[in-house]
């Protein structure tokens, strides 16, 4: 009998209630991983969503530039096993860059959607101009009699017609056989023939790119005096990438941008071959990227939200079990679990009504129907509309302050840590009178 007494005595102690608690709170990550494995399979559904709608327009519009294209055969050496030497030709080719280089573009955006995802899409025409010394060509090799310019971009789907290039006010014919390149992050390119005319000497160009795309455009800066202008009437641009522009307006109609990116910025030769591969490692790291956001990424911070999603599962129970020991009521473990899963259902609530309104709007609906649930079910089963209220407001304070970590970046750890630090301290000061030795009932 003593034993068994004793095990009552224990059961029904302060400490083995803490126990269960604690154990509860863990389980309760349980459930709250399957909703951090939601968010990434809605988010992976939005990235699949996206990618349906810009792939068939060419997706992120790249342009890697504009060149003169000398071909030219190279001899090449090779021995066999016996040690005997044969010579064979392969067809190289010379790149050469433009003394300056400018791009102008007015970007027309518009939105499509897929489901419920919406995709930030762009047409324009882009002015591209700049001109061409004369090429340095290597005299020991033996170059084509054709030479060509070419242009090279991400993807030929991003060009709603044929680059119209011109010297002189006369357009160049397009080369239709077609040339196959070796170069970083180039899957596609026009080129045209250079007339005979300007293939050894100066001239100026301009071109016209009737281009589309979805999310940004990113533009390579040559080894020239690079000059890029963009504008366009989307209020939310991101600018990333090798550099920022030197000038930029953002306001609510939208946005004008500048670049002004001199030729001893860029890690790049002014010439190089194919057969040398002179290029640098790094080439594909300096674009100059302008993105189209759009500023409602649920998805985002619903993930940092839910990193703080142990504190709000034993915030109540810590009220709870202040409740209990004051108001000389014992709760059943079962009304604790019901209570947790209410909060852990906060954050389904966010991501799913976050889908369909603003995040800062989900937030709130969640927190007041979560509130309003536990206040109503705790005023209840503890037979005091005063402890209802009181829950409440530890509910809602603890959820105001999560809103107010999520709204910064640079501050969130220095606010989170002071508040969890206040929240420490107003337990020790609530709980600093209790015998935590006394049972929670009498038998």
């Amino acid at each position: 009998m003593s034993i068994k007494k004793n095990m009552k005595q224990f059961s029904n102690s302060l400490g083995f209630k803490i126990l269960l608690i604690f154990i509860l709170g863990l389980l309760l990550l349980i459930p709250m991983a399957f909703i951090s494995g939601i968010v990434k399979d809605r988010k992976n559904y939005q990235s699949e969503a996206i990618e349906s709608i810009i792939d068939p327009i060419g997706g992120v519009l790249t342009i890697d530039g504009v060149f003169i294209l000398k071909p030219y055969i190279a001899t090449r050496i090779s021995k066999d096993e016996d040690g005997k030497s044969s010579t064979y030709y392969t067809q190289e080719y010379e790149f050469f860059m433009p003394e300056n280089y400018n791009v102008d573009g007015d970007i027309e955006m518009n939105t499509l959607s897929r489901g419920i995802f919406k995709v930030p899409v762009f047409s324009s025409e882009l002015k591209v101009k700049g001109n061409f010394e004369k090429p340095d060509s290597n005299s020991g090799r033996q170059y084509s009699s054709e030479t060509f310019v070419i242009i090279l971009t991400g993807n030929n789907k991003s060009f709603t017609k044929i680059p119209d290039i011109k010297i002189n006010g006369t357009s160049l014919k397009q080369y239709e056989s077609g040339i196959s390149l070796v170069y970083p992050n180039s899957k596609d390119a026009f080129i045209f023939i250079l007339p005979e005319t300007y293939a050894n000497s100066e001239f100026e160009y301009d071109a016209t790119f009737t281009v589309q795309g979805g999310s940004s455009i990113s533009i390579k800066p040559l080894k020239s005096q690079n000059n890029f202008t963009l504008k366009s009437s989307w209020a939310d641009p991101s600018f990333s990438g090798g550099w920022i522009p030197t000038k930029r307006n953002i306001t609510k109609d939208g946005f004008d941008a500048e670049w002004s990116i001199p030729d001893f910025h860029i890690s790049l030769n002014k010439s190089w071959t194919t057969e040398s591969r002179s290029y640098p490692e790094d080439y594909t790291k300096d674009f100059i990227t302008t993105s189209f956001l759009l500023l409602n990424d649920n998805y985002q911070k619903t993930t940092r939200s839910m990193k703080y999603a142990l504190l709000f599962i034993f915030i109540p129970f810590f009220a709870l079990l202040l409740c209990e020991i004051l108001g000389k009521k014992v709760l059943h473990i079962i009304q604790y679990t019901l209570i947790g899963f209410a909060n852990v259902l906060f954050f389904l609530l966010l991501l799913s009504i976050s889908e369909h309104l603003s995040f800062n709007i989900s937030y709130f609906i969640g927190v007041i129907m979560v509130t309003a649930t536990v206040s109503l079910y705790t005023g209840y089963i503890m037979n005091s509309p005063k402890i209802g209220f009181a829950v409440a407001i530890v509910q809602a304070s603890a959820y105001i302050f999560l809103f107010g970590i999520l709204q910064l970046t640079d501050y969130s750890l220095l606010v989170g840590t002071l508040g969890l630090f206040f929240a420490v301290a107003l337990a020790m000061y609530l709980t600093r009178n209790i015998d935590w030795s006394t049972p929670l009932s009498k038998e």
